[in-house]
């Protein structure tokens, strides 16, 4: 049983600085967790806790069913790849592979074993006798996770280990990663501040800023049910589009979303109407959308055909082969539409778009907590 949990756990520096605030996490036992979050969140001090390469200041972290607060990293059951490797350059890649079982005294025999079984599954047969000097980045990556893994570790800890490749090869590694910690089934915590790498590879991710957990999730319910701005915003590329508005409801049914200007007033009807928090009667909001939500219903005023639609001016256009993107302006905020290459537009062009017929989301202004039931 390898879980690992973060029981209201803390990390403060000298008296002030709080890198992590009452965190609480629960890792399954062969899962594949993402944390998430920007520059200074608290995501590498939180991965340093787990491997007793920092002290908790508050709270409890457990491996299995024991409290590991004060075991030492190496009596922990965890291995750890570093975003530098750590490799000995005047050894090759096999000695590399080899070095902790050495340090262990285990028989050269079964150290062989070891050695020539993960270099099979990381599919490095081919690299074992090069210097590590020699190698490519990402071969140095393979010799890295290859020696976390060859002393069957419980826990596998990856503090970006892959953000200093090219985009090519992190591509290409994400895969490898993905597939050989399924193929091994070992419960694997992997810090990252790139959203594509949690999504693509993570079974859950949780995502962290100024130290304090905003969301722990899947990629689906992170991307389509955001339970606040940030995480609305910092997951999703392009990012989502936010308007400050007005919300009054009129009725059980029926609630007005609107600005000064009149080129933003949209009205909520039935179901969606109702997902709305009943106790939001007269607020002022965030209203939310993705770029590849929105969708242009007309390019001139008079085709306009009324409805849930909004004004926007366009300000930039950026074609591309799989999709264009139109940055406009609605009301004064900034936005960016998602659009097929056919679709043209020039800069002080007028357009009119659905907002709401696809996917969107409500925010309160104060709290930035949303304010809509989730819906996947």
């Amino acid at each position: 049983m390898a879980e690992v949990v973060l029981d209201k756990v803390w990390k403060i520096y000298g008296k002030r600085v709080e890198a992590v605030k009452e965190l609480s996490l629960h890792v399954k036992d062969g899962e594949f967790v993402s944390i998430l979050g920007p520059s200074g969140c608290g995501k590498t001090s939180t991965l340093r806790m787990i491997a007793g390469l920092e002290e908790i200041t508050r709270g409890h972290l457990s491996i299995g069913d024991k409290v590991v607060n004060d075991v030492e990293p190496g009596n922990r059951g965890i291995s750890m790849v570093f975003e530098n490797y750590a490799l000995f350059p005047h050894m090759t890649a096999y000695e590399n592979v080899a070095f902790p079982l050495s340090l262990r005294g285990v028989d050269k025999s079964e150290i062989d074993k070891k050695v020539r079984e993960i270099s099979r599954l990381l599919e490095m047969d081919y690299m074992l006798e090069e210097l590590a000097a020699s190698l490519g980045g990402g071969e140095r990556q393979r010799v890295g996770i290859a020696r976390a893994l060859v002393h069957e570790s419980r826990v596998l800890l990856m503090d970006e280990p892959i953000s200093h490749l090219d985009a090519a090869l992190r591509s290409k590694t994400r895969t490898e990663l993905s597939r050989l910690q399924k193929v091994l089934g070992i419960t694997t915590v992997y810090v990252t501040h790139d959203q594509l790498e949690a999504l693509a590879m993570a079974d859950r991710i949780a995502v962290l800023n100024f130290g304090e957990l905003q969301q722990f999730g899947t990629a689906d319910e992170l991307y389509y049910a955001p339970e606040n701005k940030f995480v609305a915003d910092f997951v999703g590329e392009p990012p989502m589009n936010f308007i400050p508005c007005r919300l009054k409801r009129k009725d059980e049914n029926t609630v007005r979303l609107f600005t000064e200007c009149s080129d933003f007033d949209i009205t909520l009807k039935g179901g969606d109407a109702k997902r709305l928090d009943p106790k939001c009667t007269d607020s002022k909001v965030w209203f939310g959308v993705r770029p590849k939500d929105i969708v242009i219903t007309s390019s001139t005023e008079g085709d306009s055909s009324g409805g849930n639609q909004v004004k926007s001016l366009v300000l930039n256009f950026e074609p591309g082969c799989e999709h264009s993107i139109i940055e406009g302006s609605i009301c004064d905020s900034r936005v960016l539409i998602q659009c097929d290459p056919d679709v043209q537009a020039t800069p002080d062009d007028t357009l009119f778009l659905d907002v709401t017929g696809k996917r969107f989301h409500i925010f309160d202004f104060e709290t930035e907590k949303s304010i809509l039931e989730k819906k996947l």
